[in-house]
């Protein structure tokens, strides 16, 4: 991603007023406090809500060139900072393109928390769709690396669930996986 579309991005984040919350601010603003500023970020359709989200409550998003790379930076964030680290990605080839730094990151006890964004619907089948519909879940893939893994497909489930997501993390010392489908980010909250 240019510079000019990571300074549109954050324009448009830091314009959106609270009237107009999606369900990515709400949840993302639940934790800002509680995780590290730094959040390594590989921008793709499906992620951009929760990229916007996380300039729009304060933490900073940086962008490596690959997910292996943001998996292996909130590695060392985790490790240097002591808290739990976001990353974020889209689903499928996202979520295994960064296996590899999911592995470290439990071998590693370090609390690093995948959020990967998925296509609209979980069950709606799509070649990026990582839901398990028509092609392999990336929840149960990452099920072996993690302390929990998991799809929040509503609102409710993604609030609460990156809330969860956070905690085990921290409490556990090992990573954690949540997917949550780009039509909920983008819902706005009551």
């Amino acid at each position: 991603m240019h510079d000019m579309q990571l300074a549109d991005v954050a324009y448009r984040a830091e314009r959106a007023s609270n009237d107009s919350r999606t369900v990515a601010m709400a949840a993302l603003a639940q934790i800002a406090d509680e995780v590290a500023r730094w959040v390594p970020s590989v921008a793709g359709g499906n992620n951009m809500a929760l990229i916007e989200a996380a300039y729009a409550v304060g933490l900073s998003p940086v962008h490596p060139r690959s997910e292996s790379g943001a998996g292996f930076m909130a590695n060392g964030i985790a490790w240097e900072s002591g808290k739990p680290t976001l990353c974020l990605v889209i689903t499928s080839v996202g979520v295994y393109g960064l296996m590899q730094a999911l592995y470290a990151a439990s071998v590693n006890r370090r609390p690093v928390v995948i959020v990967s964004g998925e296509v609209s619907g979980i069950g709606c089948g799509s070649v990026q769709a990582g839901d398990g519909w028509d092609g392999p879940s990336v929840t149960l893939a990452t099920r072996p690396f993690t302390a929990w893994s998991c799809d929040l497909g509503s609102s409710d489930l993604a609030i609460r669930g990156l809330r969860r997501a956070v905690r085990i993390a921290r409490e556990k010392r090992l990573p954690v996986h949540v997917n949550i489908p780009l039509k909920v980010q983008k819902e706005l909250t009551p």
